[in-house]
């Protein structure tokens, strides 16, 4: 079966399925546009993940800035993945999921102080500290925390506040430049040298157990080259910190595992997949091999992307030259990956049309922007008419997340397909009810 399509989204009898479940029915139910999401390959890339890299000892985080939707972190957190978090929102979203809070890793460039105390507050299992002055600052309010503690709560134990240091290895990617963060220049981790004097700074540190290096070079990765070149200058690294007596038991070596997005009717299976939980599993355990202490890897794309699709009815065929437009009723708020930073999705029409003669379209959304632009150019059935159904695939990652109410546009809904079993897991956002948000209060100043 040719990429994009699997076991999960299929076309049977000429109308594409998401399992055994007919998008064009789901459409009819609940109007356009909307996300569907397959339950059966989000196992399927769960269970895939962690084949590859339990076998080794490497514990696997999700980073839940892909989909931070509630349904799908409680079925990850359900398969014993742990989280990466990048905000206090989806800290407080894992936590309701039912996330352990040991399995929690806190992330982020920009912690504020309450994001911080909250997370000192439930105890989480490991703050990824990407500055110097995020490090003092949480070294200030967990001094204050262990004050009120001794205070109030004479007989209680001290938690142990596990910081792993980000570092920016400044190891260069083949990816866009709006996804890479490992290179000297982007605003993520802490230089090497710097990473070092910290360790000293904070050796035996009363408050603060400073035991870990972790590192995130990208997002779109398919050679494993930049990562053994960062790991090994991570390992350079520990190293250095052990020769004056520091110890580091933790290892967190980000994700960014590249997944194909091109509509390829390539056979050439190395241009359909793309890098392999087994590929880098092997690469990051030979690397490591010899380290001793907790090695973990943080996916998102990779386990989210493909069990997704956003169903979009067409509005109008535009006749023009040199190219007609397709205009759909999803639009840049729905999707914003293409007018962000030039991302393609593979689209597909939801009813295959008898004579399969395409011609080319400029693909398009309502909303009044020039950059509401899905595709330049791309082949699609001659025939299509309005209030045909069309849809983007792999748009479980980075898409409805990242939707809006822009040109006051409703935020479509998620649907997650489990067999037969459809259920809306985020309720169409409409307007009357995004202006209950705009009801004016007084506040005493």
């Amino acid at each position: 079966m040719l990429f994009p399509l699997t076991e999960n989204i299929h076309y049977k009898n000429n109308a594409l399925h998401i399992e055994n479940t007919s998008i064009e029915n789901i459409a009819n139910a609940i109007g356009t546009p909307f996300y569907a999401y397959s339950h059966a390959r989000l196992m399927h890339n769960i269970n895939s993940c962690k084949d590859a890299f339990t076998p080794y000892g490497i514990h696997v985080h999700y980073a839940v800035k892909a989909n931070s939707n509630l349904h799908i972190l409680k079925l990850i957190g359900e398969q014993g993945l742990g989280v990466d978090l990048v905000s206090g929102g989806e800290l407080y979203r894992a936590s309701e999921a039912g996330i352990a809070v040991e399995k929690m890793i806190f992330s982020g460039v920009g912690k504020s102080k309450t994001e911080l105390l909250h997370a000192l507050e439930m105890n989480i299992g490991q703050f990824n500290v990407e500055s110097a002055e995020e490090l003092a600052l949480l070294d200030k309010i967990a001094a204050e925390l262990a004050t009120h503690r001794a205070i109030n709560h004479p007989n209680s134990q001290r938690p142990i506040i596990n910081v792993t240091l980000r570092v920016n290895p400044d190891v260069a990617v083949n990816t866009h430049k709006h996804i890479t963060t490992g290179q000297k220049g982007n605003k993520f981790g802490i230089d090497i040298e710097l990473a070092f004097a910290l360790f000293q700074q904070y050796q035996d540190h009363p408050h603060i157990t400073l035991n870990g290096l972790a590192m995130h070079i990208g997002s779109q990765i398919f050679d494993v080259a930049p990562y053994r070149k960062a790991i090994q200058k991570l390992l350079a690294l520990v190293k250095d910190i052990q020769s004056f007596g520091a110890e580091v038991t933790t290892l967190d070596l980000g994700g960014g595992f590249g997944i194909h997005y091109e509509n390829t009717e390539s056979t050439d299976k190395t241009q359909q997949a793309g890098l392999e939980f087994a590929t880098i599993a092997k690469v990051i355990a030979e690397e490591t091999e010899s380290f001793k202490g907790k090695v973990a890897v943080e996916p998102g794309r990779s386990l989210v992307a493909d069990i997704g699709l956003l169903v979009s009815r067409v509005n109008y065929v535009k006749e023009s030259n040199p190219t007609p437009f397709l205009i759909l009723d999803a639009a840049m708020n729905d999707l914003m990956r293409p007018a962000l930073y030039q991302a393609s999705h593979p689209i597909k029409e939801v009813v295959k049309n008898a004579e399969d003669v395409t011609r080319p379209y400029d693909i398009v959304g309502p909303i009044c922007e020039s950059t509401d632009i899905f595709a330049k150019s791309y082949a699609l059935n001659k025939a299509l008419k309005a209030g045909d159904l069309v849809a983007f695939f792999c748009s479980g990652a980075y898409c409805a997340v990242m939707s809006n109410s822009y040109n006051s546009r409703d935020i479509v809904p998620e649907i997650l397909v489990n067999n037969t079993d459809v259920k809306v897991i985020r309720e169409r956002v409409n307007q009357e009810t995004l202006l209950k948000f705009e009801e004016e209060r007084l506040i005493k100043i």
